[in-house]
């Protein structure tokens, strides 16, 4: 079971990236700055706010720009989960921010909305029915006119 500290890191480089692509993420990058800033990288260098929030536009160009933007985004979660990894253990105060901000960006980013396509057939002559979750729907298609397999042999 992952630390308290480790689901921290991966909820927040999740909740990252997921901005990348929403309205929400101007004050998502302006956020995770403010918060490096604040740990102690000043205002210079690459882990001061202005140098994270350069690793965090590439970041977002990449995801942007991806042939496979799934993959890209999941590395990127990766380099950013390290990335407050890091911060947390070197700046355990910032913690609280962290959790602050993540809840922040969380309410700012559109809803999750899942859809699951099942197929379930059914073969000579046979019948079948499948359903998923809460407000499924199933629909029945029968076709009279085409022979089951193997029919007419």
């Amino acid at each position: 079971m992952p630390s308290p500290e480790a689901a921290l890191a991966m909820t927040a480089a999740t909740t990252i990236v997921a901005a990348m692509a929403t309205r929400a993420w101007e004050a998502t990058k302006a956020g995770v700055a403010r918060i490096f800033r604040k740990a102690g990288g000043g205002e210079s260098g690459p882990e001061s706010g202005a140098g994270v929030e350069v690793r965090l536009e590439r970041s977002a160009a990449r995801s942007a720009d991806a042939v496979d933007p799934a993959v890209v985004r999941q590395a990127q979660i990766v380099r950013w989960r390290e990335d407050v990894e890091d911060l947390m253990r070197e700046h355990p105060d910032a913690e609280a921010d962290l959790r602050t901000l993540v809840e922040a960006i969380r309410q700012q980013l559109p809803p999750v909305q899942q859809q699951w396509i099942t197929r379930v057939e059914a073969r000579d002559g046979g019948f079948a029915v499948g359903a998923q979750g809460p407000g499924s729907k199933v629909i029945v298609h029968h076709d009279r006119d085409t022979p089951p397999a193997g029919a007419g042999r």
